[in-house]
């Protein structure tokens, strides 16, 4: 016969296997099928249980609100009245514990089962706990063998798609690498095709090359063979290669032939072309991928890299004040040439349109700056005196230059002399844009802070011609047609461009801006068109023969658009307040480039074109920037220093505060003229 002890141990052990390796079917055996306990009318879980006549069970409150529309069942379709539905108890409790159960975490209720189990009075014996651990174990492992299979898909997934995004990269680089070495080819074919033939080692692809290797490796470029070349435009090469200004009045000028002969600055092009490595090589090749090969494929390029290299920096030629030197408010808000670039205007803040002729400014700027040299020469010899007599050691700190003059570092030295403008107005209030006519020569417009727009001679007398008033705000930007020299145009603060005549006073047509109009300007070819930025952070383009709705609106800038140009009769610069200039193509209406690099985020900077490949703008720390089309960053820069407003001498320290605030190109030319706001104006070379 059986020890009783023993049997019930048994039963015990194999109670607790059967929770262990069971329980969550013993749990589940509990639940109740959701759709005995679900509602047919709302499909949700039944509250308070009714049952009808015709067996079917529903939510109390679903069952009596279809029965007061409809006497039937809702599943069944017979006829059912209000007495014909009872409480359904017993499916009620059955609902309750099955909330209980569901609410109830299935871990918490497993182990506590097995605690249960472990903790009662009945017997257990050292197999049925080995039992129990082997089985825990199992379980343990099982679940951590899961997480690991899901743990390693998730990484292989990862994977997976980091070698198909790297295999696309290596292909791209591949042909990219091709594609260098086809041009490389090309290109050394070429300078060994011509009259002058040159080894491998000193072609312009293996000069290159070994100049990028030997600065991944931190070593210094290679030096390159001197050999033909464009040259660097009004300067002279020195025997490092460094670029050196050459003086109006030097004593052993260069002759014609011998600088045609003149060897180019390498190293001077190679340190551009290594400055601006990025933006070349990312032209480069989004240029020849949707290019050919050979010259056609190259000339773009080519156009790029050798216009761009040739230019390193801003000489300036001369030195103008706008204001009086009584006020420090000065701030140039426009400048432009007239119709034949022989004379300029300058306007701003202090009421005044001062015109300047170009060639006596430049006269005046080449005589002294030889008288500065004259006396730089005589500083120099009292210098070389001193040092032989030590009681003349005071020579040199009490010798000065030649009347009100300036001298900064060598490369950028040039005497800041007072020059009077040829003729001088006085507008009514600030003056915000100035705008000469492009057929009639001496007509001048101008708009103000009071909202209006002026028309002046500039050979006459100082009284404007017409004034038009209808601006409601002031008036930021006004320009000439340059189809029909007597059609105007003028944006304001009051959201409004209006279009004018020279013949009356009176507006011929309105457009309504949903906001302030910052910049309006007519297209070179077409006379009916014309472009306005506005604080609404876009440039709008309009047909004037259609004013009610734009051509198109232009989208992408963060701030309001401040400025607008044409490149070209299709391509339009947008200056925005966001720091960035943006060009567009209008026939796309898509973002070529994005300009940055500069500081504009309160202040009108200026913003002109030369041609169709350089752009300027002024910044607001007082530096004046200049883009080449086909690059992001700026090119070449020019920081204007702090001034004293009365004697236009340069001081050490800089004042945060100011900013260039006007700039203007002389067309097919390397000059420039740029304004800051402590009214200095400065005639720049670009060399």
């Amino acid at each position: 016969m059986a020890d009783p002890a023993s049997s019930t141990a048994a039963e015990t052990s194999a109670r607790l296997r059967t929770n262990v390796l069971s329980a969550a079917d013993t749990s589940t055996s509990a639940v109740v099928d959701n759709d005995v306990v679900k509602c047919p009318i709302c499909l949700g879980t039944i509250c308070e249980a009714f049952m009808t006549a015709c067996g079917h069970s529903f939510c109390y409150g679903c069952i009596s609100r279809h029965l007061s529309e409809r006497q039937n069942c809702p599943s069944c379709c017979r006829a059912l009245t209000d007495d014909q539905i009872y409480p359904n108890f017993a499916l009620n409790q059955l609902i309750n514990s099955h909330s209980e159960e569901t609410q109830r975490p299935k871990s918490s209720s497993i182990v506590e089962q097995i605690r249960n189990s472990v903790e009662s009075n009945q017997a257990l014996d050292v197999e049925d706990i080995d039992t129990l651990l082997m089985v825990l174990q199992q379980k343990k492992q099982a679940m951590r063998s899961y997480e690991r299979r899901f743990e390693m898909a998730t990484m292989r997934q990862f994977l997976i798609a980091a070698q198909a995004r790297k295999v696309g990269k290596m292909e791209v680089l591949r042909a990219e690498l091709a594609m260098v070495e086809e041009d490389l080819a090309h290109v050394t074919a070429q300078l060994e095709g011509g009259s002058v033939r040159i080894n491998d080692d000193s072609s312009v692809g293996s000069t290159f090359a070994k100049s990028r290797l030997a600065l991944a490796h931190g070593n210094p470029p290679p030096a390159a063979d001197s050999g033909a070349g464009p040259q660097v435009p009004n300067a002279l090469t020195a025997e490092d290669g460094t670029v050196i200004s050459e003086p109006s009045n030097a004593l052993h000028p260069v002759s014609r032939t011998e600088q045609q002969f003149t060897a180019p600055a390498p190293r001077h092009h190679s340190r551009r072309v290594e400055e601006h490595y990025v933006d070349l090589e990312n032209f480069y090749f989004n240029t020849r991928m949707r290019g050919v090969g050979g010259d056609e494929g190259l000339t773009e390029f080519l156009e790029t890299l050798t216009t761009f290299a040739r230019y390193e920096q801003f000489r300036p030629v001369a030195t103008l004040r706008y204001g009086d030197g009584t006020s420090s408010a000065a701030i140039v808000a426009s400048i432009e040439f007239d119709r034949d670039e022989e004379v300029f205007a300058v306007a701003g803040v202090t009421r005044k349109i001062k015109i300047f002729d170009y060639a006596n400014v430049i006269e005046q700027a080449d005589t002294w700056n030889g008288l500065a040299h004259t006396a730089q020469q005589r500083r120099q010899r009292q210098k070389l005196v001193a040092r032989q007599d030590w009681w003349n050691r005071d020579v040199e700190e009490n010798s000065n230059g030649v009347g009100d003059s300036s001298t900064t570092d060598a490369g950028a030295s040039v005497v800041t002399a007072l020059q009077y403008p040829t003729v001088e107005f006085t507008n009514r209030s600030k003056i915000s844009c100035l705008s000469f006519n492009p057929y009639i020569k001496s007509q001048l417009a101008c708009s103000d802070y009071d909202g209006t727009v002026s028309l002046w001679d500039v050979s006459a007398s100082g009284t404007p011609i017409l004034n038009l008033g209808e601006h409601e705000k002031r008036t930021w930007s006004v320009d000439f047609s340059h189809v029909d020299p007597t059609r105007l145009c003028s944006g304001s603060d009051d959201g409004k461009v209006k279009i004018w005549t020279t013949n009356k006073r009176s507006s011929v047509m309105t457009i309504e801006g949903k906001a302030n109009v910052c910049c309006v300007r007519f297209n070179p070819l077409h006379g009916n068109v014309l472009i306005f930025g506005s604080a609404d952070h876009n440039v709008h383009c309009f047909d004037l023969r259609n004013p009610k709705q734009p051509l198109s609106v232009l989208r992408g800038h963060r701030k309001a658009v401040s400025y607008t140009r044409f490149l070209t009769p299709d391509e339009i610069i947008s200056a925005s307040t966001d720091s960035s200039l943006k060009l567009w193509n209008m026939r796309t209406q898509e973002c070529v480039r994005t300009f940055s690099g500069h500081t504009n985020e309160k202040n009108f900077v200026g913003l002109t074109t030369s041609g169709s490949e350089w752009i300027a703008c002024g910044s607001e720390n007082n530096t004046m920037y200049s883009y080449y089309r086909n690059l992001s960053h700026p090119a070449v820069t020019h920081k204007f220093g702090n001034c004293n407003p009365v004697t236009g001498v340069e001081q050490p320290e800089d004042d945060p505060s100011l900013f260039v605030s006007a700039v203007c190109w002389k067309s097919k030319t390397n000059t420039l003229l740029s304004a800051n706001s402590q009214g200095i104006i400065k005639v720049l070379e670009l060399v």
